[in-house]
């Protein structure tokens, strides 16, 4: 018997936790598809997964051993975890999500958002609504950067008779990946172009 709430046991953490956390998502593939899809910087996600591996004896062991696993699954390697069930059934159990972006035309992406799943101190309600305000902060820095990366050759213009003339990396010339997206630009009305 022990002797501290059954809850507090490893064992029965599981992904129905989830589930629950996002319900339209069968699984961290169809989180990642959503948070892509419906996004509009397209961020990448990444889950944490903890399971034990059994391991062959390698000389130094006489028999097979149990060891736990912790790794990173991205973006589309997801989709081969299964549904939320599948994971469990595999004892495969997410201990923490990230999300992020990248920007094109940039070297530069955004900060990376890392989310430790938090089941026996959060609803999954309250887990969801933090993984959603990170993915609101990837896409408002994402438009930032954007926003002061792809101006286009009259932004640069623009900016040129503001007496903005450069970065300390270089002159604007628009269209260059580090031209400032003018806001009332004719030329781009104001959204910038791919670079």
């Amino acid at each position: 018997m022990n002797d501290y709430p059954p809850e507090y046991d490893q064992e029965q953490l599981d992904n129905q936790y989830l589930a629950e956390a996002f319900p339209d998502a069968k699984g961290l593939g169809d989180l990642y598809r959503q948070t892509y899809k419906y996004t509009a910087c397209g961020p990448w996600l990444s889950a944490c997964v903890q399971y034990t591996k059994v391991l062959e004896p390698n000389g130094f062991d006489d028999y097979p051993y149990e060891q736990e696993v912790t790794e990173w699954v991205h973006s589309n390697d997801l989709y081969r975890l299964g549904s939320w069930s599948d994971m469990d059934s595999q004892g495969v159990l997410v201990i923490a999500l990230k999300v992020g972006s990248i920007v094109e035309g940039c070297d530069n992406g955004t900060d990376e958002h890392e989310l430790e799943v938090k089941q026996l101190d959060e609803e999954p309600k309250q887990f969801a609504e933090r993984f959603f305000k990170a993915v609101e902060e990837v896409n408002a820095e994402a438009n930032f950067i954007w926003n002061d990366t792809h101006g286009c050759e009259t932004c640069a213009k623009h900016w040129h008779e503001e007496g903005v003339l450069s970065h300390s990396y270089g002159c604007f010339e628009g269209n260059d990946g580090m031209t400032p997206v003018w806001k009332d630009c004719p030329a781009c009305e104001g959204n910038g172009v791919v670079v």
